[in-house]
C-alpha cells in the first residue's frame, strides 16, 4: 500500500494581511490551494489512500470542497482532524492508517505540505520509488544564493561553501514500518525542535537520502507567494 499524508493544519500566522482564512483554504484563481495539492497527487494514481489533516473546525468546510472541486478518486480521499504541532498532525495521520489499514513490510507513506500545491509528478514518482529502495527520501534542491552566517545579526562572520548547502522541500518519503519505529524513539524534548519531517532521521542518526526537488514545488509562505502561485494555476492542466 501506498499512503499520502498532507498537511494542512496550519493557521498561516505568518502572512500579515488581515485575512483569517487558513492560506491553504485560500483561492488562486478560482480552486482553494489545498484542492491544487490533492489534484497534484491524484494525478499519479499511485495512492491507496491520502489523509488529509486539517484544524478540527475545517473538517466539514475540507470535506464539502473535495465534493466539490474532485470529480474522481475522492472515495480515496480521508479528512482527518490535525493537530497544534507538524507531529501532532502526522501523528493522527499514523495512527488513523493503523487503526484502519493492514500495515505489511512494503507500505510507504509519502508525507507532503498542503501549501507546496505544485509538486510534479516526477517529484512524487521518485519519492514512492526511492523510498522502496532506501527506506527514507527527501526532495530538495541546491542552494543558489550566496549564504551568510551572522552571530549577531549585523555583520557578516562566515560565508559558507555554497555547494554543501540544500533547500529541503516535500514530500519526506520512508517506508512505513520504518517510519513509525523512528518515530518511538524520537524524546518529547526532540519533537519540539523538529521543524522538517526529515528530522525524523537525523534525530535518530538514520540516513536519510535526496532526490532532486523543483523550483516549482515551493511552499506558499508569503502574499508574494500568492501572487507567484497565481501565474503558474493559468499555466494548462493546473486549474483542470
Amino acid at each position: 500500500m501506498i499512503y499520502g499524508i498532507i498537511l494542512a493544519s496550519g493557521r498561516g500566522t505568518r502572512i500579515k494581511d488581515g485575512i483569517t482564512l487558513p492560506k491553504q483554504f485560500r483561492e488562486i484563481e478560482g480552486q482553494p490551494v489545498i484542492i491544487y495539492t490533492i489534484k497534484s497527487l491524484l494525478k499519479i494514481k499511485r495512492f491507496n489512500k491520502i489523509y488529509i489533516t486539517v484544524p478540527n473546525d475545517y473538517e466539514d468546510y475540507t470535506r464539502n470542497l473535495i465534493d466539490k472541486f474532485i470529480i474522481n478518486d475522492k472515495d480515496n480521499l480521508v479528512v482527518i482532524n490535525g493537530g497544534k504541532e507538524r507531529m501532532d498532525s502526522i501523528d493522527n495521520a499514523i495512527k488513523t492508517i493503523v487503526n484502519t489499514q493492514e500495515i505489511t513490510d512494503d507500505d510507504i507513506i509519502v508525507i507532503h505540505d498542503g501549501v507546496r500545491p505544485f509538486v510534479t509528478e516526477k517529484i512524487l514518482n521518485n519519492s514512492i520509488d526511492s523510498a522502496k529502495k532506501y527506506g527514507a527520501v527527501v526532495a530538495a534542491t541546491p542552494v543558489s544564493d550566496t549564504l551568510l552566517i551572522s552571530e549577531e545579526g549585523n555583520k557578516v562572520d562566515q560565508i559558507p561553501p555554497r555547494k554543501l548547502y540544500y533547500k529541503g522541500q516535500a514530500p519526506d518519503s520512508f517506508r512505513l514500518k520504518l517510519f513509525i519505529s523512528l518515530l518511538e524513539k524520537i524524546s518529547p524534548e526532540d519533537r519540539l525542535k523538529i521543524t522538517g519531517t526529515s528530522q525524523v532521521c537525523t534525530l535518530n542518526n538514520y540516513p536519510i537520502y535526496m532526490i532532486e526537488g523543483d523550483d516549482i514545488n515551493f511552499k506558499i509562505t508569503s502574499k508574494s507567494d500568492f501572487e507567484i502561485a497565481s501565474s503558474i494555476a493559468k499555466e494548462v492542466g493546473y486549474n483542470d
